[in-house]
């Protein structure tokens, strides 16, 4: 479990286009589950998603020594385009559900184009 936990907290560039994307993808899944389980605990889960997010990421530069700036700001993009997603679907907001759909897929893809 430790093991795990320290790999959470290694910020990291990923050089292989399918992991580059597959992990960005997976910051916006990281960001519906968020949203949903603060929705439950309070009135702002989309503030509190954004300020919980970027104090991990915080936390993760501290414990990793360095920050790897653009790594960690699209790994918190990733996360805030999932908390709006969930937040669109809850409000019933359809379009800015398929806003944040496209978004986070057209990053993927731009990500994933570059490191080809």
């Amino acid at each position: 479990m430790i093991e795990i936990i320290r790999e959470l907290l290694t910020p990291e560039d990923h050089t292989d286009p399918y992991v580059w994307a597959a992990v960005f993808v997976a910051h916006a899944a990281i960001g519906v589950a968020l949203w949903a389980l603060l929705a439950g605990l309070t009135r702002r889960p989309l503030l509190w998603a954004a300020a919980l997010y970027a104090a991990f990421e915080a936390l993760q530069a501290t414990v990793a020594g360095e920050l790897l700036f653009w790594d960690s700001a699209l790994d918190w993009t990733g996360v805030m385009l999932g908390a709006a997603l969930a937040s669109s679907l809850w409000a019933q907001r359809l379009g800015r559900a398929s806003a944040a759909i496209i978004a986070t897929l057209a990053i993927a893809v731009a990500g994933w184009r570059k490191r080809e």
